[in-house]
């Protein structure tokens, strides 16, 4: 049993690692913008449908990073241009123009690529397993992508805490309208933040794709559970968008070991802890208090 409690923990965590690159940028979309992105999910699945393609031609790396370029590109365009004009509006309609975009995505996913699972492989170097503590762990899954997603999770943190775009980043979440003032093109902002966004998720869903199977649902699996992350975590929060996924992640992992609960374990287990968080702390455990009041 406790082999069993460890193989789960150790896949809780590498689950865990990709709810945080698609939370962060979700979070960081959230934060600055205000935007309820129900779309964000379509940029996993797409980042992982593209990657699976582009990989059969230029090969495994250049297929994950050519795969989040294109797709953060494409959510920048899909910014500027159909989101930006709703800035002015209520909320619900972005929430209303990404909802349905999202269901335009899964559609057109299924008109590219059929309805068909699909997987890419991993190299040879990346295959295989290596024996830690006791147990079997898997090189690509549970060795690479924690060790990517630490860099990645670096790179975005030196982003935002010690360049002068992330001081733009940090100061808009707390007041736009001020950063506005002071003659920062906040449109220009927005766009290259709902890019970073966008990038992330897709970065995500390229390197789960040869872990996870690749189906046109598979953003809106994903999109809720992302709002839960955000939520436990706390809107707009850096280190809540690690530590809600982290939590998630492994909890999620490890309540599979529980019969009567199964394979409802991620999407109960996130739904309960969202609960108990609101409970206590109802701006999450890392949440600024009246971010959007």
């Amino acid at each position: 049993m406790l082999h069993q409690i460890g193989d789960q923990f150790i896949n809780g965590l590498t689950l865990g690692m990709l709810y945080i690159l698609v939370a962060l940028g979700l979070n960081i979309i959230l934060g600055l913008m205000g935007v309820i992105n129900f779309s964000h999910g379509s940029f996993f699945m797409l980042g992982a449908y593209v990657a699976y393609t582009l990989q059969s031609h230029i090969g495994f790396w250049p297929g994950i990073f050519c795969a989040a370029l294109i797709i953060g590109a494409f959510g920048m365009l899909f910014e500027s241009s159909l989101i930006r004009p709703l800035y002015k509006r209520i909320p619900e309609y972005t929430l209303l123009l990404t909802y349905g975009a999202a269901l335009i995505f899964e559609q057109v996913v299924r008109r590219i690529w059929g309805d068909i699972a699909v997987r890419t492989q991993t190299p040879d170097y990346l295959s295989g397993s290596v024996s830690f503590a006791g147990f079997e762990v898997p090189i690509y899954k549970d060795v690479f992508l924690v060790g990517i997603t630490i860099v990645i999770l670096t790179g975005v943190w030196l982003l935002i805490n010690k360049t002068n775009i992330g001081m733009i980043i940090r100061a808009g979440t707390r007041d736009a309208e001020m950063v506005r003032v002071l003659g920062i093109n906040m449109p220009l902002v927005f766009t290259f933040v709902f890019g970073i966004g966008s990038f992330m998720a897709a970065l995500a869903g390229a390197l789960a794709a040869p872990v996870y199977a690749i189906i046109p649902t598979l953003g809106s699996q994903w999109i809720v559970l992302t709002f839960v992350i955000v939520i436990v975590g706390g809107i707009g929060s850096f280190w809540g968008a690690v530590v809600g996924g982290l939590i998630i992640g492994v909890v999620s992992s490890l309540m599979e070991l529980v019969p009567v609960i199964g394979p409802l374990s991620i999407e109960l287990s996130g739904f309960v802890i969202m609960a108990i968080i609101l409970l206590i702390r109802p701006r999450g455990i890392f949440g600024v208090e009246g971010l959007f009041e």
